[in-house]
């Protein structure tokens, strides 16, 4: 067991340096933030190597709790961008302030740049407890949560029914699209998973101390899938199929192909990324992270719209921890349903 002092510097009185943010870079380091602030976490020497610059707006963490998370790792898998979205006023907690509003900004930093900086957004909704997952394209749909109040049980009103698409390739200011409403609220205690057919899994809220019917926040026990658009009926020609790829995948040197076949020609560029599966709790998916492969060149084998992608096997578990992931290939924006890998 390691003494770490840095969650004893950031409490306060309303508890908020529970459940930090932990992401595990692609070199051997971890970014870890709490309340409004955060390190660079070398776990090997045991030694915090950098001290982030302080994320204007308020704390994030549990009971204001907003979500954060780590964008693909692509290209020479060196550059690591961190997002943190949303919050509850800082006050709502500790005055039990059910009806307060709370705010939607997020802040971006390049948590491997040695000019660090916070970069600042505003989303489309004041949120509190949206669940961020990152889709197999890149994109992350924001969803779940209270856009009044805190977390905790009976802390939050007014349910967060849309739910957003922040696409981070796109310049600031117009990085976020809203996407189509539920019905049904998703609040405390609720979780929202990737599915190997690329829908978002969306289960729990349970705003309450034992399980309760009463309107107008009982507990929850549907469950429903969110889809994107990437799975209409208007993409179903642009969708690959995976019919033959290996089933695990060494670090190193070594090229893997792919196998797909597609109902129209190719066109556009191809992608094969791997999602991992990771736990959400309290608003925060551990372990959650997207990387895209190298692809070295897809082939066309034959007339019957069958091609071969041949891609480079990732260099190290710092990049993508010894696990399974789901392999997806994204046809221009498009993606297949995934089959899964294990990566060691």
């Amino acid at each position: 067991m390691q003494h770490f002092p840095f969650l004893g510097n950031v409490v306060d009185n309303e508890g908020d340096n529970m459940y930090p943010y932990v992401h595990l870079l692609p070199r051997r380091d971890q970014f870890i933030f709490v309340n409004t602030q955060a390190v660079l976490y070398d776990y090997n020497a045991n030694e915090i190597v950098t001290t982030y610059p302080q994320l204007q707006g308020g704390p994030r963490n549990y009971p204001f709790v907003g979500s954060s998370i780590m964008l693909a790792l692509e290209g020479d898998y060196s550059t690591a961008i961190i997002i943190i979205c949303n919050r509850a006023q800082y006050d709502a907690y500790q005055n039990d302030s059910v009806n307060l509003p709370t705010q939607g900004t997020c802040g971006r930093i390049v948590a491997t740049d040695p000019n660090l900086a916070w970069e600042m957004d505003t989303m489309p909704f004041v949120w509190n407890m949206g669940e961020m997952v990152m889709l197999p394209t890149g994109d992350v749909v924001i969803i779940n949560g209270a856009q009044a109040g805190s977390q905790g049980f009976g802390l939050a009103t007014n349910p967060a029914l849309n739910s957003i698409l922040y696409q981070p390739d796109q310049p600031l200011g117009s990085r976020f699209m809203t996407l189509n409403p539920t019905t049904i609220p998703i609040m405390y205690h609720s979780t929202a998973n990737l599915l190997p057919d690329g829908r978002i899994l969306l289960a729990g809220s349970n705003t309450h101390w034992a399980y309760t019917w009463v309107q107008p926040l009982p507990t929850e026990l549907r469950i429903e899938a969110f889809s994107p658009v990437y799975l209409s009926v208007d993409n179903s020609n642009l969708r690959p199929v995976i019919a033959k790829a290996s089933k695990s995948m060494q670090y190193g040197s070594t090229l893997y192909n792919v196998y797909v076949t597609m109902q129209s020609p190719l066109t556009g560029t191809w992608e094969v990324n791997f999602a991992s599966a990771p736990y959400s709790t309290h608003s925060f998916s551990q372990g959650q992270r997207l990387v895209k492969m190298n692809i070295v060149r897809p082939i066309l084998l034959g007339d019957n719209g069958q091609y071969k992608i041949v891609f480079q096997a990732l260099p190290n578990g710092e990049v993508a921890p010894l696990e399974y992931y789901m392999m997806f290939v994204v046809n221009q924006g498009v993606l297949s349903a995934a089959i899964w890998v294990l990566i060691s």
